[in-house]
């Protein structure tokens, strides 16, 4: 995992600060407002996602058709929100699927990733900052490690591969693609990963419903909450992520924490609400017995 952060935290240095402070505020909060209580709020999330992907499909539309932007980002958002809360059933189905299919790739990357050399002077490898590893006994491959690098390196190194500062949709591009040239051998299986996280997700929401959505938002709350936190710090000016690279084992200790504590705060949360929307009805009946 901390390799696939120190990605992120390079990808965004170069941005405006302000931008990544409202950003990571944003993120943050909508991270915290799913991990604790996402599936309460089960409709409105829905609704939500379903008018900002209404609003960007409507931002597009604008340009090819030249009406004006905000008038079709706001029919976009209206029809695509009626249309989730309509499809509300179907579509977490698909969203948990998705979630899944995300979670086993990103586990499945970072463990590709954060393999180190256990001995600098390991045949076929090299241990030079800034130097490509090439894991012997193993598929032959060679990725670059930004864990060796400090950050100037890596920004150094991005810059080198094509990715211009001033346009972050290149420097995405840039590490897309060094990242997809890092799993090397790998990446059949990470397809694999992908195709069983996918199924897997499928099943279980389909089967254990109660239980699967509210792990989903807890995952994806802590996500957004951590990501959200580390592009804040990042704005302000503390690259925390490379802090942390001698002890690695901190963030994804955080990560599973924090999702083992909004998955249960969420079930017992829901327990309880149904615990109430059950014992409503037996109230006039006591009060009738009692007549």
């Amino acid at each position: 995992m901390n390799e696939l952060l120190l990605r992120v935290e390079t990808l965004c240095a170069e941005v405006d600060s302000t931008i990544l402070l409202g950003a990571g505020a944003g993120m943050v909060v909508v991270g915290l407002f799913l991990w604790l209580g996402g599936a309460r709020y089960g409709t409105i999330v829905i609704a939500l996602l379903g008018a900002a992907v209404g609003a960007m499909i409507g931002l597009l539309v604008s340009q090819k058709a030249g009406l004006g932007p905000f008038l079709c980002m706001a029919v976009g958002a209206v029809i695509l929100s009626i249309l989730s809360i309509a499809a509300r059933n179907g579509l977490v189905i698909v969203l948990a699927t998705v979630i899944f299919a995300l979670l086993a790739a990103t586990v499945y990357t970072s463990y590709v990733l954060d393999r180190q050399p256990a001995d600098p002077g390991a045949p076929g490898r090299s241990a030079a900052p800034g130097s490509s590893f090439a894991a012997s006994g193993e598929p032959q491959f060679v990725y670059q490690s930004f864990s060796s690098m400090d950050p100037n390196s890596r920004q150094a190194y991005i810059d080198n591969l094509g990715g211009s500062k001033e346009d972050f949709q290149s420097r995405l591009k840039v590490m897309l693609a060094d990242l997809w040239r890092a799993l090397g051998p790998y990446r059949w299986y990470l397809l694999g990963a992908i195709l069983i996280g996918g199924v897997g997700g499928f099943l279980l929401i389909w089967f254990i419903k109660n239980v699967v959505l509210p792990l989903c938002y807890s995952v994806v709350g802590a996500t957004a909450a951590l990501l959200g936190a580390q592009v804040l710090l990042l704005g302000l000016g503390a690259h925390v992520v490379n802090d942390l690279a001698p002890r690695p084992w901190i963030v994804p200790a955080a990560f599973g924490s924090m999702t083992l504590i909004g998955w249960v705060r969420q079930l017992l949360a829901g327990r309880k609400r149904h615990a109430r929307a059950e014992e409503g009805p037996k109230e006039p009946e006591r009060r009738e017995g009692k007549k």
